[in-house]
């Protein structure tokens, strides 16, 4: 094989492996034999083991043949053939000039080569061909739109194979050497799969997802151990399961996909798809969730494969990969508590292994006459725990204040010194009742010394209230406020305030649409 490589390297002419609709068998050996000039020389030294292989057959084909889907070659196709010496040499003189494959032995064990002849590479010449026990390849297409199956071929040799419904296929009995396969939709011509392989003795060559001639301009493909998104506070995991891909400017280039994500594909290194639902595509932020469904467990085993880039292979359906998923297992992977209240502890209540930081409560007072001025005194969180008495049960936070605005209370937390990307939340959950004004706000106390606030402002009411409040929620607007799209990718902080009133109680804070994995 190293001899093959070294004279290959050396002619001029490059091989054409392009797909074409006049690739096809019978009709042009002739005309092709007929113009090409007979200046050429083959000469194969085929062994068997350590012993020359004497009378040992030989084929030679062009090398763009294709058999029909029967693979019967007739014998006129054939450019040359006939079988080695006693000594084991192969010697064709006046070989046609162009490109061939010649395939030596047959049965269980055979070797091929692919060689090109023209004025300047008049000789293809190999010492010691070793003939070896057949190869096979796997893998799989992407059938044309509408099609059931396709015919893969590896053209010199008239091998072909019908694929299944989902494009896969096995070709046994592969001669060893460096071949080429291919498949064309047969109602448009067009190439849609080609890849070079090398074909090893005794071994099935897994070649995964065989792409078109030009894919690999615009297709881009990533591999994904599924175990690294299964985080120690998952564990054990049981299927049916769902599992989130996050993507960022750190190991995704969002410019060399489309602008929402639809030309991703995910699926195992089999070809099948794998269910998913992309939760967020944002190229602003660079940033993107894809949620994916296990249905069992051996899929985690992986590789997983995802692609993008082609714009024109037809989306991926979205899963609702939710579906099957039990309440309490949702509640789990979709939602984080901040507050329950209940441990009666001065830190928040952020699940394992999330790092848990202090709640407090302050009194900011604004200077009557310098508004820009503020007093913050922070009071003891904890001694404004109490139980309740108006049907929530279990502990809750009493605030009794006094501020008018710009005065205020505020009851917060840190919930992390990194900035936090929530830019796939679904919702905030607070339980609140009072007499009050107040506002949820969602901040940023650390990025780019600007205090980014996303800020939901209500009445409270005297009986306790379920607030929910999306993204398109948080929109009050004020001269400090940068809104939800300037802080979802920012976040550091949580905080209530309340002014112009006497009282707030709090209770149960939950994030729904985030997970541990988001702090």
């Amino acid at each position: 094989m190293a001899i093959f490589r070294k004279i290959f390297l050396l002619a001029p002419l490059a091989l054409l492996f392009a797909c074409s609709s006049s690739e096809m068998a019978g009709g042009t050996t002739e005309t092709e034999n007929a113009i090409a000039d007979k200046d050429g020389k083959v000469a194969i030294q085929v062994f068997s083991g350590d012993k020359a292989a004497s009378r040992i057959s030989y084929r030679v084909l062009p090398s763009w043949y294709i058999a029909d889907t029967t693979g019967e070659i007739a014998n006129e196709d054939y450019t040359y053939r006939g079988v080695s010496d006693d000594n084991g040499k192969i010697v064709i003189e006046d070989h046609k000039q162009g490109d061939y494959t010649i395939q030596i032995g047959g049965g269980d064990s055979s070797i091929a080569y692919r060689y090109s002849l023209n004025k300047v590479t008049e000789q293809f010449i190999v010492e010691k061909a070793a003939m070896a026990a057949n190869g096979s390849v796997k893998g799989w297409v992407s059938l044309p739109e509408g099609e059931k199956y396709t015919w893969v071929h590896i053209p010199g040799i008239g091998r072909v194979v019908k694929t299944d419904s989902k494009g896969q296929f096995v070709i046994a009995g592969v001669p060893v050497g460096s071949l080429v396969l291919k498949a064309w939709d047969t109602a448009t011509n067009e190439c849609i799969a080609q890849a070079e392989i090398d074909i090893q003795s005794k071994d099935t060559l897994d070649i995964g997802h065989v792409e078109a001639p030009d894919e690999n301009i615009v297709k881009k493909t990533m591999r994904i151990n599924p175990s690294t998104l299964i985080s120690s506070w998952m564990q054990p995991i049981s299927a049916p399961y769902v599992l989130t891909l996050r993507l960022d400017s750190t190991n995704f280039d969002f410019s060399e996909a489309l602008p929402d994500g639809s030309d991703l594909h995910l699926h195992h290194s089999d070809g099948t798809e794998i269910p998913m639902q992309i939760d967020i595509w944002d190229t602003t932020i660079q940033y993107a969730a894809i949620n994916i469904l296990v249905t069992d467990l051996e899929d985690t085993l992986g590789p997983w494969i995802m692609e993008w880039g082609d714009i024109y292979e037809p989306a991926q359906k979205q899963t609702d990969v939710w579906k099957d998923i039990s309440d309490s297992l949702r509640y789990e992977l979709n939602s984080v508590e901040i507050f329950h209240f209940d441990s009666s502890s001065s830190y928040n209540d952020l699940p394992s292994a999330v790092r848990k930081h202090s709640w407090y409560i302050q009194l900011h007072e604004s200077d009557s006459v310098n508004t820009d001025s503020v007093t913050i005194t922070t009071l003891t969180a904890t001694d404004y725990l109490q139980k309740d008495t108006q049907g929530r049960g279990g502990n809750v936070v009493h605030l009794e204040y006094s501020e008018n605005y710009p005065s205020f209370a505020a009851i917060g937390t840190r919930l992390s010194y990194s900035v936090l990307n929530w830019s796939r939340m679904d919702s905030l959950v607070v339980w609140i009742r009072g007499d009050g004004e107040y506002e949820i706000i969602l901040e940023n106390f650390s990025f780019d010394n600007r205090n980014y606030k996303a800020s939901y402002k209500a009445k409270a009411s005297s009986k306790w209230e379920r607030i929910v409040v999306r993204p398109e929620d948080f929109n009050t607007v004020h001269k400090d406020y940068h809104g939800w799209e300037a802080t979802r990718d920012k976040i550091t902080h949580f905080s209530v305030f309340v002014y112009n009133g006497t009282e707030i109680w709090l209770d149960n804070v939950r994030a729904y649409g985030v997970n541990r994995d988001d702090f």
